[in-house]
């Protein structure tokens, strides 16, 4: 994720520090990050109901949280316990493929379909909450794309489509981050001309 931050430097105009920060979820300092990722490949197993009700403040505030599968497939114990997590958090909220014309497949590049390390299952889940999508479930291992070794080179393939996809991969990145900054822009830009029509804001 390292990677990812140097990228979002070097192609957009959001200043970032390239730090990456591991958190509990219970850790209130979980609320100073507006972009989050919880990466696994196995079952999500002792999730305190503390930590549930702090992801729900934080999601509810504001705060992204990407959910990764690094198997690979959107499937098995791991996507099953995502969904359970995310029934946890949004109990009236049902997980669901995102639409095709979904504002993170354009919020910085224009994307056809999300990839990371492998294709997935080649759509991105979501919770949505009013005008925003505040937590999305990626099958395709996109941290797997992202990985680099100490050396510095790519820590694992990505299959089929190598680096064309690994590329791609980078820019789903940069798309998530973006959405996650800036995921109600347009919301909040009819409701500044509204203002300025009544005559509140000039």
């Amino acid at each position: 994720w390292k990677r990812l931050l140097f990228e979002i430097i070097q192609t957009t105009s959001v200043e970032a520090s390239p730090v990456t920060v591991q958190l509990e979820p219970e850790d209130p300092k979980l609320f100073e990050h507006p972009f989050s990722v919880l990466v696994g490949d196995g079952p999500i197993t002792n999730l305190s109901d503390q930590a549930v009700r702090q992801l729900e403040r934080y999601l509810n505030y504001g705060g992204f949280l990407l959910i990764d599968d690094a198997g690979g497939t959107g499937e098995g114990p791991f996507a099953a316990s995502v969904r359970q997590l995310c029934g946890r958090i949004f109990p009236t909220r049902p997980v669901a493929p995102l639409p095709a014309d979904h504002a993170v497949y354009r919020s910085f590049f224009m994307l056809q379909r999300p990839v990371g390390r492998t294709l997935g299952p080649g759509v991105l889940d979501g919770v949505t909450t009013g005008p925003t999508t505040p937590l999305i479930f990626c099958g395709a291992d996109l941290s797997g794309a992202l990985d680099r070794s100490p050396s510095g080179h790519d820590r694992f393939p990505v299959v089929p489509g190598g680096m064309q996809q690994r590329r791609e991969a980078l820019k789903l990145g940069v798309n998530l981050v973006l959405y996650a900054l800036t995921s109600n822009y347009k919301h909040d830009t009819a409701h500044t001309l509204e203002l300025m029509r009544e005559g509140r804001l000039e």
